[in-house]
């Protein structure tokens, strides 16, 4: 598989990552958890270093959809990810997630 990989921005909640996409995305949460640029890379489904889940359209290039447990990417979908694979919408992905600059309020996040 070749590696892929995206900068985002992503709610920092204690290490966890929520709400993953641009910046005005990640903004329109209107949360208060810190905003940090994270960077995630394609992995296989069972690497060790696979943090989240997310979903790449056909013929898109950026995931969406991307959620710390399978289970919360398989909601997204009325029939679950296996029957919108097999009619070629799109495909789950495995990502490992990290942070790649500091949190908004400045406290440095060790890489």
């Amino acid at each position: 598989m070749p590696e892929q990989t995206w900068r985002m921005y992503a709610h920092d909640r204690g290490g966890t990552f929520y709400h993953l996409g641009d910046r005005r995305y990640v903004e329109a949460h209107g949360l208060r958890d810190p905003i940090v640029e994270v960077e995630a890379r394609e992995v296989e489904h069972d690497a060790p270093d696979g943090t989240h889940w997310g979903w790449l359209r056909t013929g898109e290039d950026t995931p969406i959809m991307i959620w710390p447990v399978r289970g919360m990417l398989s909601m997204c979908f009325p029939y679950g990810t296996d029957v919108e694979e097999q009619r070629g919408k799109g495909r789950v992905v495995r990502l490992a997630v990290r942070v790649v600059g500091e949190r908004e309020d400045g406290v440095h996040v060790p890489h």
